[in-house]
């Protein structure tokens, strides 16, 4: 491992480090990925590492690597940690509840189904509440190893699902856009309406569509 990695990897076990120190052994990190996104669900994951192996070259914020190399960490990471787990919600159910009461749950879900109960939880900035101490850190994917390794492990997940909901609604293009609101997005949605997976609560996605004559 180059000394510049090392440094930053350094860096990213920060508060890792502080609570290791203060006794807690097992740490989870928990993120959701598809929050913002007009259609598909969201999805949650939770991970515990562990202390002896927390070094985990190349993990970052998922949203700072490559496609090829976030499936790369994706089987490094649930290959050597403690435990994960995943969770998420459909469209439907997040038009039901809102958005908001559906992040929260998917994150409890997602703790809930560690195989070993953690004795803190590291959250990218949301304060939820859980029967577990939950620590939120601003901008936590980018600060805290065990929320980036959280990130990578739904980013994974939840593209896999796009990419297999762009095989059955093909002319949205979910398999570039992964449900996001991109220009190419808003012209099917114009043009064709929304498919059963969108957000129908979400502003744009119930755009009147296009004459067809």
């Amino acid at each position: 491992m180059k000394i510049k990695e090392s440094n930053r990897l350094i860096n990213l076990c920060v508060f890792e480090d502080g609570l290791y120190m203060q006794g807690f052994d097992k740490i989870a990190g928990v993120d959701e990925v598809g929050r913002g996104a007009l259609a598909g669900p969201i999805v949650a994951a939770a991970v515990i590492l562990k202390r002896s192996n927390i070094f985990i070259e190349g993990v970052n914020d998922s949203k700072k690597i490559t496609y090829k190399k976030r499936k790369e960490l994706f089987q490094v990471i649930i290959n050597s940690c403690i435990c994960y787990s995943i969770a998420g919600m459909c469209s439907k159910k997040i038009d039901k509840i809102s958005l908001g009461k559906a992040n929260t749950a998917i994150l409890n879900k997602a703790i809930e189904r560690l195989a070993t109960t953690p004795q803190i939880v590291l959250s990218d900035a949301l304060p939820f509440h859980n029967s577990v101490p939950v620590l939120p850190i601003i901008n936590g994917d980018e600060l805290s190893i065990s929320i980036a390794a959280a990130s990578i492990i739904a980013k994974v997940t939840r593209d896999e699902i796009m990419e297999k909901f762009a095989a059955i609604y093909p002319e949205y293009g979910f398999d570039e856009n992964k449900g996001y609101g991109t220009e190419r997005h808003f012209s099917c949605l114009k043009k064709y309406g929304p498919c059963p997976i969108h957000r129908l609560s979400f502003n744009g996605v119930l755009i009147k569509k296009e004459s067809m004559f």
